[in-house]
């Protein structure tokens, strides 16, 4: 079938996939704040999807053994018995006709092209790399940040944006070794951020430390890609944009903790934790106190 004919769909859009299958999502990250990748959690009974394909790179991972099939862009890959935690990989644009003879449960992943090719430029030294699909393959770190994602979305958020979009970026890398038709020559990443341009991403965490910041929103302060900006500034700082974010926090919750008139629940607000809960675990594992027998000290 021709791509002017096929049902062309938008993972991006909440209920895009509800024209293909017959139950919607269990777990979806639609109304999550994610950027460039979206992930959704299915439990479907036997069916046969029509024949689509997906404005975004795509990645399913199965978690209960099965029997299904597909064609993919014409090319038939065997119906045989599916294990628990194999994948298959499909470029944006792949026509995709999968079929499933029984229950079936898995999560789909979407990464989009756009920000795909933002975050692995500046990365190699060649031109756009192409995905070509597999399937029914085992690759146990895509095992391990589907699980990762997945967990992040149960929970909330707790995490925040920098660790989903780090997880995302370590994907995006994973895929351009693992699954292109050319292997990239990596560029070498030697020395850390510029004292200038890691002086303005400093003071501007320090200015926002109470939002969800992303990736993408500080390497644009200095006009970088996301993962070239990460590698760069964990050599600055020796510590992840997300593990310095939290270290931040921790570090003016402690000043805030010293004011006997603000709640534990402001201060958890003020520096970016997603609730008090979540503050008092994190401040406890980092420092080694709860925030009350912190206060109390002084």
């Amino acid at each position: 079938m021709s791509l002017e004919k096929a049902l062309i769909l938008d993972f991006a859009k909440t209920d895009a996939m509800k024209s293909i299958l017959p139950h919607p999502p269990i777990l979806s990250s639609h109304g999550a704040n994610w950027e460039g990748i979206h992930l959704e959690y299915h439990h479907q009974p036997a069916n046969e999807c029509p024949e689509h394909c997906l404005q975004q790179h795509s990645i399913g991972m199965i978690l209960s053994s099965t029997i299904g099939g597909a064609i993919l862009n014409g090319k038939h890959y065997s119906s045989q018995p599916w294990q628990s935690g194999e994948i298959f990989i499909a470029a944006a644009g792949t026509d995709y006709h999968p079929y499933a003879v029984e229950d079936h449960e898995f999560i789909a992943i979407a990464l989009e092209p756009t920000d795909f090719d933002n975050t692995v430029y500046e990365s190699t030294n060649a031109n756009p790399m192409e995905i070509i699909p597999h399937w029914q393959k085992r690759d146990p770190l895509i095992i391990g940040i589907a699980w990762a994602l997945k967990t992040e979305l149960e929970s909330g958020g707790l995490n925040g944006t920098l660790y989903v979009d780090a997880l995302k970026n370590a994907l995006s890398v994973h895929i351009l070794h693992r699954y292109c038709a050319q292997k990239p020559n990596l560029v070498n990443f030697e020395k850390g951020l510029y004292p200038r341009k890691l002086e303005i991403v400093v003071n501007y965490i320090n200015d926002y430390i109470q939002r969800d910041l992303h990736l993408a929103e500080l390497a644009n302060l200095v006009q970088m890609s996301p993962y070239y900006f990460g590698r760069l500034f964990k050599q600055s700082i020796g510590l992840t944009p997300h593990q310095y974010v939290i270290q931040c926090r921790i570090e003016k919750s402690k000043q805030l903790l010293k004011r006997q008139d603000l709640s534990l629940t402001y201060i958890s607000q003020q520096v970016g934790f997603h609730d008090q809960s979540h503050f008092s675990k994190t401040f406890c594992k980092i420092v080694g106190l709860t925030p009350k027998k912190y206060r109390d000290q002084f």
